[in-house]
């Protein structure tokens, strides 16, 4: 339920089959060590504090829709939440509402939590609760980390989703935890269940988690859906050191609050329809917090688990070169290649290996005979995304390094768009190794063909992406894709004539081909970024480049930031980085040489400590691998808010040891 969340459950099976084999944790204590029982006339402000507005502020960012597009708009208005009966209601109401700024927004609802009132390092977590049915609703029974917090912020800090209900799928329910390193390294896992006994979300359940060291166990109406006994947290991501994986069980060891609300939208279960009522209900009979006598024992040892930086075995080319299997809808399922566990798409024939994800858009599949079996996507919801129909298959091995050619056959019952990639999955950030490529497709069969540079590391579980959400409804053809290397990708950049691996070090060249920062003459092959609320503006004078921000971020120094992007490294190779640095008054900016996309792995990633006296820093680092496009970033300093200041930077130098 947390913020920039987008495609969150692609990657969730839905499970029937419920956990029976699996003991459960622990007999409780008899008493609730914290409970809620909604009585009285209004909610308990010594237990619950509402959220207000339809976004969040992330340092100096505003980020509108909670970071999942929501179009709910929270109050803490009677309309949209009370206390009725000895139960909390919360009610998502479709209405025009501004805000005190003026911004219009279509609906309303309400999000309550415990954060700075009550928050528990393990235990049994019970809420008795029904949901609302209704397209574009989503409620939810979730846990977050109090703050601050040892493990940094999301989802290294860890994200808890007791429940979550898509208004469109009555039947189903999501169980889910957050973890891994920072957005965008994050990582999840979970699953999608079927309510016990045929129920549906708009019935009362008791949903519970048990939590103690080590393991987490979900239970609807007292059964037994999930369990997870893996997981971990980490400052980087590859970690740069065994100090860099907190210990475990980081990050479920600490303290985590409670949140309550029914969020209306977004990427989750895609936006209302003509079905959805304009009111709908969230009802809480109770919640109650119980010890656990497991919580008392320290956790086992680390269990042995995949870590998204896990070197994994490439998949084979076949024989022609392709990387993609069963490339024409064609292969049986007795063909010897079609290899146990290999996906299929549910109800085609022929279709191993391929995968379908659907947000809120829906879609309908099948081999097309009169085509020579191209699949037919025959498209009657379009969506709100463009990943919102997404045929897919995934276990490209895309080697850094390579130039790729993506061809396939593709035709429409109307002229359409699409957007085709080829990149990362959510270990990766879900990256765009191709870019993000639109595709014009016809009505007569046609050739299309595109190529890319693989700039990333190696990914050996990539994954070809055709996304034919939000561009209308009607059938779509796909047939013979391939994709294959073509050749190497643009040679790895020379070093500089003075051996330097950073061009333009004194700031002093222009370059077409190469232009640099906007309207800065002087700084070829660098660039800036910032978030938009700090007001950088960027300046060269003798030889130095100064970063003036008019208004600091209180939280992240990533949203700002000096970069030098395709900077050639080698594997096993020590690095020596130097540069003269100072700021207007004592800042610490961070300096960090790694990936340009893909999992943004840092293989640097140090300090300097800025001051209005210019002085040179030297730090040493190894590549743990070979990257022809790594970058080198500086990333602003954080402070009070309403801050200003500037750094200055100039000599940088990175060059190989001998």
């Amino acid at each position: 339920m947390f913020q920039r969340r987008a495609r969150t459950y692609a990657a969730l099976s839905l499970v029937t089959l419920m956990l029976a084999s699996c003991a459960r944790t622990a007999v409780t204590e008899p008493q609730p060590v914290w409970q809620e029982e909604f009585t009285g006339s209004g909610l308990s402000t010594a237990r619950w504090s509402h959220q207000l507005g339809n976004g969040f502020m992330n340092g100096s960012e505003y980020i509108s829709g909670w970071g999942n597009n929501e179009l709910e708009y929270y109050t803490d208005r009677p309309e949209n939440l009370r206390l009725e009966n000895g139960e909390l209601v919360i009610t998502a109401r479709k209405e025009s509402y501004k805000d005190a700024q003026g911004a219009t927004f279509p609906w309303t609802s309400a999000r309550i939590r415990t954060a700075g009132k009550f928050s528990r390092t393990y235990g049994r977590f019970e809420i008795r609760a029904k949901f609302p049915k209704g397209k574009g609703l989503w409620p939810a029974i979730w846990m977050l980390p109090e703050e601050p917090n040892p493990y940094g912020v999301w989802a290294a800090n860890g994200e808890l989703d007791i429940a979550e209900g898509w208004g469109s799928k009555p039947t189903e329910v999501g169980q889910t935890i957050h973890y891994g390193g920072v957005w965008p390294n994050n990582v999840y896992k979970g699953q999608t269940v079927n309510y016990p006994n045929a129920g549906t979300m708009d019935e009362w359940h008791v949903y519970t988690v048990e939590w103690t060291p080590g393991k987490i166990q979900w239970f609807i109406d007292g059964q037994l859906t999930s369990e997870k006994t893996e997981w971990w947290s980490a400052k980087g991501v590859p970690p740069s050191s065994d100090s860099d994986l907190y210990a475990w069980p980081a990050p479920f060891d600490q303290p985590f609050y409670l949140l309550l609300n029914l969020a209306v939208g977004g990427n989750f279960d895609g936006n209302p329809d003509a079905t959805t009522p304009s009111t709908a209900e969230m009802r809480v009979d109770y919640v109650r917090v119980y010890g656990l006598e497991a919580e008392k024992k320290p956790a086992r040892e680390r269990p042995k688990m995949t870590y998204p930086w896990t070197p994994v075995p490439g998949r084979p080319a076949l024989q022609d070169g392709n990387l993609v299997y069963n490339s024409s809808f064609d292969w049986a399922d007795t063909d010897p290649r079609v290899t146990p566990g290999a996906t299929h798409l549910d109800g085609v024939t022929n279709s191993a290996f391929w995968t379908l994800y659907t947000s809120d858009g829906k879609v309908n599949l099948s081999n097309d005979a009169a085509q020579g079996s191209a699949l037919k996507a025959d498209i009657t919801a379009p969506g709100n995304v463009n990943y919102a129909v997404q045929v897919r298959q995934d276990g490209l091995n895309v080697e850094s390094g390579g130039k790729y050619e993506v061809s396939f056959d593709v035709w429409a019952a109307q002229a359409r768009p699409m957007m085709v990639k080829v990149g990362g999955g959510p270990d990766r950030g879900y990256a765009a190794y191709s870019g993000e490529q639109t595709v014009n497709i016809g009505t007569t069969k046609e050739r299309k063909t595109l190529t890319f540079d693989m700039k990333a590391v190696t990914d050996a579980a990539a994954r070809l992406e055709f996304n034919l959400g939000a561009a209308g409804a009607g059938p779509v053809w796909l047939d013979n894709v391939v994709v294959k290397r073509v050749g190497d990708a643009a040679g790895a950049r020379p070093p500089a004539p003075d051996g330097n691996l950073l061009y333009n070090a004194a700031f002093t060249q222009n370059s077409a081909a190469h232009p640099g920062i906007a309207g800065v003459p002087g700084t070829a092959y660098w660039s800036t970024w910032d978030s938009g609320a700090n007001g950088l503006t960027t300046a060269v004078s003798g030889g130095e480049v100064t970063l003036n921000v008019a208004h600091v971020d209180p939280a992240n120094n990533w949203h700002v930031q000096l970069n030098q992007t395709d900077v050639p490294l080698v594997g096993g190779q020590s690095y020596t980085l130097t540069f003269t640095g100072r700021a207007s008054s004592a800042r610490e900016v961070a300096v960090v040489v790694g990936e340009n996309g893909g999992s943004y792995a840092r293989y640097l990633d140090t300090k300097a400590a800025l001051t209005p006296t210019a002085k040179g820093f030297t730090y040493t680092f190894t590549a743990p691998t070979t990257n022809v496009a790594a970058q080198l970033q500086v990333l602003g300093a954080v402070g009070t808010p309403g801050d200003a200041y500037s750094l200055s930077f100039k000599d940088f130098k990175l060059v190989p040891n001998k």
